[in-house]
Order: C-alpha cells, then sequence, then structure tokens
C-alpha cells in the first residue's frame, strides 16, 4: 500500500507547461505580430518565414513537454539565425529583422551559463556574431523580393526596434524572478539546514553529557578505574565522538561564513600551557617529548582574542603532531614578533618529528576530508576535518596556516596573528582565587530536564560545596526563584512549559544583575549574540567538563 506521506507530488500541468515554454511563448507572440503585419502589408515571403518560424517554435514547445530539453537548445541556435538571415535577405536589412537576435543572445546565455556549458556559450557566441556580420555587411539596405514604401518600411522598423525593447524588459523581469526565487529556496535550505544542525547537536550532545560526565564522576568516586583499560576506551572513544561532532559543526558553520568569534582578555601563556598539557599523557603514552618554548608577554600584559577558538587550533595541530610521531618530540612554540602598546605580532609554530608530508601531497591535506593518502586514513584514523577547519579559523583572526614538512623527518605548521593587548589590567580579588576548589555558600538554581544531566551537574556542584536547588523545567524554576534568592542560574535552554530564555525573561523583571549561565547542547547561528540580547551572561555546553562548569561559574560570580 501506498503511504501518502512520502508520496511525490509533481507540479501541475498548467505550471510545468510555463515553466518549460516562457521563452518559446514569448517568441512565437513575436512571430504572430510579424505575420499580421507583414500580411497587412502583402510582405508575401516574410508572411511565410513566420509561418515557418511558428510551426519550428511549436515543435520546440511538443520536444520540451517530452523532456528532451538539449535537442531544442541546440536547433534554435541554427534557426534563429537562419531566420534572422532569410528576413533580412527578403526584407533588406533596413527593416532591422536581426535585432531579434540581441534578446535571444541574452536569453540562451543566460540558460547556457546556468548550466556551467562555457565553451557552448563561446561557440555560440561565435556563431552568431559571424551569422550577424554577414546579415549585415553582405545583405542589401533595400529588397526587391519584399519591396514596400518608405513609410512601410519605416512603419516595420519601428515595430521591430519596440518589440525588441519589450522582448528585453520581459526577459530581465523574468530572470530577476528566476533569481528571486532561487534565493528564497536558499534561504529556505539554509534555514532548514540551521534547524537541522542545531536539532542534531541537542540530540547527539545531550546522551554525550551523560557518557562524559558519567566517566568523570566515575575518576573522581572510584581512582583505582583510572588505570583500567576499559575506563579508558570508555574516557577516550567519548572524547573523540565529541572533536568529531564539534568538527563537523565547525565545519558547516565555516562552510556558510557564520562561526561566531568572542574577542575577551585572557591569559596566552597559560592557555598554551594549559593546551599542551592536555596531551601530556599521550605523549607519554608513546614516548616522545612535549616541549613548550613560549616567548614572555610585556610584563602584566593579557591579549585580547577568542581563547576557545585559539585553543581549538593548537589542540588540533598537537593531537595530530603526536599521533603523526612514533619517535622524538613533539615542540610548540610562541615567538613575539613586532610589538607596541597597544599589540603584538605573535607566531606560533607545532614542529614534529613524525612521518611527515611528501611534497606533492602537502596541497591535499587543508582540503575537507582529506588526508595523504589512503594508508595513512587506515593507519592513524580521522575525519580529515581538523586541517581544514584549523586554516579557516586562522584565516578568520588575520593569518596563515603554513607548513613545512620533509617525509621521514617531520613537519612544521605555522601562522602569525596580530593580538591587542588588554589596555586596563583586572585585579582578580584573592577570595575568589581562594576558592578555586570549593564553591561553598555559593546558592546555585539548577534547571535542566533531562534527569540524568541534572544528576551529573548536581554531583559536581556538590562536590565544590555549593548549595544547589533543582528545577526540572521552567515553571518549577520560576517559583523557586520567587521563594529565596540565588547567587547564580545555570538554565536550560530547551524545556517543556518553559523555556530558558522565557524563564530569564521573567527573572530580568525582578533582579537584572544575577549571573545566568545558559546551560545547553544546542548550536545555532550568532548563538552568543542571541544570548547576551535575552539576559544570559554567558553558555556552558554540553557535554561539558568539570574544570569548564567550575571556570565558568567563578567568571560570572558577583564579588
Amino acid at each position: 500500500m501506498k503511504n501518502p506521506s512520502t508520496s511525490f507530488h509533481a507540479p501541475a500541468p498548467r505550471n510545468k507547461f510555463w515553466q518549460l515554454n516562457t521563452f518559446i511563448v514569448l517568441a512565437m507572440a513575436c512571430n504572430a505580430i510579424n505575420f499580421l503585419y507583414d500580411v497587412y502589408d502583402g510582405m508575401t515571403w516574410s508572411a511565410v518565414i513566420e509561418v515557418i518560424g511558428l510551426l519550428m517554435l511549436l515543435f520546440f514547445m511538443v520536444l520540451n513537454m517530452k523532456g528532451h530539453f538539449e535537442l531544442p537548445k541546440l536547433l534554435s541556435i541554427f534557426f534563429a539565425n537562419f531566420q534572422s538571415f532569410l528576413l533580412c535577405y527578403v526584407q533588406g536589412t533596413s527593416q532591422a529583422s536581426y535585432l531579434y537576435l540581441f534578446p535571444y543572445v541574452m536569453a540562451m546565455i543566460f540558460f547556457l551559463r546556468v548550466r556551467k556549458n562555457d565553451w557552448f556559450v563561446i561557440i555560440f557566441l561565435s556563431g552568431t556574431l559571424l551569422a550577424l556580420l554577414v546579415t549585415v555587411l553582405l545583405l542589401p539596405f533595400r529588397s526587391h523580393i519584399d519591396f514596400v514604401s518608405d513609410s512601410v518600411n519605416y512603419h516595420h522598423l519601428a515595430l521591430n526596434i519596440i518589440v525588441n525593447f519589450l522582448l528585453v524588459i520581459i526577459f530581465f523581469y523574468f530572470v530577476l524572478r528566476l533569481l528571486d526565487a532561487k534565493e528564497k529556496k536558499t534561504k529556505i535550505a539554509a534555514a532548514a539546514k540551521a534547524r537541522f544542525m542545531s536539532n542534531m547537536s541537542h540530540e547527539l550532545r545531550t546522551p554525550l553529557n551523560a557518557i562524559i560526565g558519567t566517566t568523570h564522576l566515575l575518576a573522581q568516586d572510584y581512582e583505582q578505574l583510572q588505570d583500567s583499560d576499559h575506563f579508558k576506551v570508555l574516557k577516550n572513544s567519548s572524547e573523540h565522538v565529541l572533536q568529531l561532532v564539534n568538527a563537523v559543526l565547525d565545519f558547516s558553520k565555516l562552510d556558510e561564513g557564520k562561526l561566531e568569534f568572542v574577542y575577551e582578555p585572557f591569559d596566552l601563556i597559560h592557555t598554551l600551557q594549559d593546551t599542551a598539557n592536555s596531551l601530556v599523557t599521550d605523549a607519554r603514552q608513546k614516548n616522545i617529548q612535549l616541549l613548550v618554548k613560549i616567548d614572555s608577554l610585556p610584563e602584566g600584559k593579557r591579549v585580547i582574542g577568542d581563547q576557545m577558538r585559539l585553543r581549538q587550533i593548537f589542540l588540533n595541530l598537537l593531537s595530530n603532531a603526536v599521533k603523526f610521531t612514533d619517535s622524538g618530540s613533539v615542540t610548540l612554540e610562541a615567538n613575539l614578533g613586532k610589538s607596541t602598546e597597544s599589540g603584538a605580532d605573535i607566531t606560533f609554530a607545532i614542529t614534529d618529528t613524525g612521518i611527515g608530508i611528501p611534497p606533492e601531497k602537502i596541497h591535499l591535506i587543508f582540503d575537507s576530508f582529506t588526508q595523504a593518502d589512503a594508508e595513512t586514513t587506515r593507519k592513524y584514523g580521522g575525519s580529515g576535518l581538523g586541517l581544514s577547519i584549523c586554516r579557516e579559523l586562522v584565516k578568520k583572526m588575520g593569518g596563515e596556516l603554513q607548513v613545512t614538512s620533509q617525509p621521514g623527518k617531520g613537519s612544521c605548521f605555522y601562522f602569525t596573528l596580530y593580538l591587542s593587548f588588554q589596555q586596563q589590567v583586572i585585579i582578580v580579588p584573592k577570595e575568589r582565587l581562594r576558592a578555586l576548589k570549593q564553591l561553598t555558600g555559593v546558592r546555585v538554581l539548577l534547571v535542566e530536564d533531562n534527569a540524568v544531566n541534572m544528576n551529573i551537574a548536581r554531583r559536581f556542584l556538590n562536590s565544590w560545596g555549593a548549595t544547589i536547588q533543582t528545577a526540572e523545567n521552567g515553571e518549577v524554576a520560576w517559583q523557586h526563584f520567587q521563594r529565596q534568592p540565588y547567587d547564580i542560574l545555570l538554565i536550560d535552554l530547551e524545556m517543556p512549559l518553559m523555556d530558558g530564555k522565557e524563564l530569564l525573561r521573567q527573572i530580568r523583571n525582578i533582579d537584572k544583575n544575577i549571573p545566568a549561565i545558559a546551560f545547553t547542547a544546542a548550536v545555532y547561528d550568532n548563538m552568543h549574540q542571541d544570548l547576551r540580547t535575552h539576559g544570559f551572561n554567558g553558555y556552558l555546553h554540553k557535554p561539558f567538563r568539570p574544570d569548564e562548569m567550575h571556570r565558568n561559574i567563578l567568571q560570572h560570580l558577583r564579588v
């Protein structure tokens, strides 16, 4: 039995007819008008040629309706030029029947170019130009075959000029209609893709948050598990899936030019050291050295940039270097270049003593979904997205990711960025520094509709000494907020009954200063700005690591 929900709805016959034959009908109308004028003025041979033209256009229409789209185009190229030649032969060039070639050429160039037939466009233009030159230069100005008076000749010339002018206007109108329809379809497709990516992000990140959060809780409660091979497989596999999900989402946003950058002050040296430290275990397992060589910034200076994206670049390049190096070392360098009071050029380099890249393959490694060769993919794995994303991220930041490599000796990926300095150094109070491990006395309202994720977040907060009130949706959270004060809010965006944005809108009517962090697995365009607009101070992406959650809470607590 046929499923009605999946049946294909073909275009209505009338719509299909006009879609295929709009310009043919216009040409037939022009031929019909000229035929009537020719009959009225006694131009027999011209009338016969116009009738033949009508029949040929009718034949082209039949071919289109039967699905033979290319044959009418090929035949029309010959026929349009031949008809123009015959009309000018029997009328003379003084009536300018060759003017009909101009709107015809415009239409053909449009349709051929849309299908990217560049060579065919060149051949078509060359042939039409040759036929036009032959017509204008070799045929008589006034012919004796369909000879008419000067006044009739002038009327036909005026008719041809007016009709061609109208044809050009109509052609551009239809072209603009087609372009508008294409732009509308593109916007609809882009919106559908954005919704799909956001939904898929939420559906993938939510269970990942449960898996990764549970592994951290197990490691926290049972330290001996960290030496278990099964535990390591669970932890590494979940982290790998998270990296793959992030890579696909970032690639999609970069492809659309919608990846957001957040420029805030941060400690560059700490970021580099922290990124390198995250790969120390992997380097030790392969018995290779992981070295960090960083030039000191001017005293007390912090740089302004997107710390998360910069860390993403270093983490990807370092993890690649460790993965493709079996012996020797991997080195992260940051060299200070030209420096002023406002900023500095800093060159970053990740050098390894790994397998290297053959010279003929270097141009391929920055292509999406591509590695140097199939053998490399089979042996080392990977999606082939990392370097492509890194190159685009560096480009968005104003640099260019480059590479030098020798097979069997290693590779060096490097780029230079200009990073501005923060002009006013913010001193972090000692009270906050002492609270790095404990959140004793901090009152947290945690709003999350997923029971597993709620339990994981609550366990982490409890381990830091925070006082927690939980709510499974916005309505329950609103009731809790009205009863007692809190120091910080962790709010999921997508919840039943009342979502996170509506909850915070009501809270902001009472308290405009309480820190609110979006606690979400969603990803969508202009997310950072949208959350700021709705009153959030920041966001915590699920799946999260305990240190990320802790750092976000400390960053937004009121001092």
